[in-house]
């Protein structure tokens, strides 16, 4: 079991990964270590929507890390495309999809939301 106050270095394909919704996360930090921020890594297939959802207190920040989508935040559509940055504040409706490509991007929270913890999806 990781401490809150030790380093955490973490290696390709050693993340706990699982599904949400139909959508494959890597949790890129231990649960018990997230005082201040939860880390992912979300991946989305070709032809992929994950389905609108908001956090009641997460701030969440996203990085583009490889491939394309389209955003919808907040009401506003986006294009996502690598190099991209987003910020998306709390209680507001998120919602990502791809057409042709694989979307990879970097996600961080704070404070830390988990699956069970402060998310929300719409119906």
């Amino acid at each position: 079991m990781a401490k809150k106050n030790q380093v955490i270095f973490l290696e390709l394909g050693r993340a706990e990964s699982f599904v949400l919704e139909g959508v494959q996360i890597d949790q890129l930090l231990p649960r018990e270590v997230c005082e201040r921020f939860s880390a992912y890594l979300v991946r989305m297939e070709p032809f992929q929507i994950k389905k609108p959802s908001y956090h009641k207190k997460g701030e969440e920040l996203y990085y583009v890390i490889s491939g394309s989508g389209q955003a919808v935040l907040g009401g506003e559509n986006y294009d996502l495309r690598a190099g991209c940055f987003f910020r998306v504040p709390p209680r507001i409706v998120h919602q990502f999809s791809t057409s042709d490509q694989p979307l990879c991007i970097l996600n961080f929270h704070s404070p830390p939301v988990f699956p069970d913890k402060d998310t929300y999806f719409c119906k």
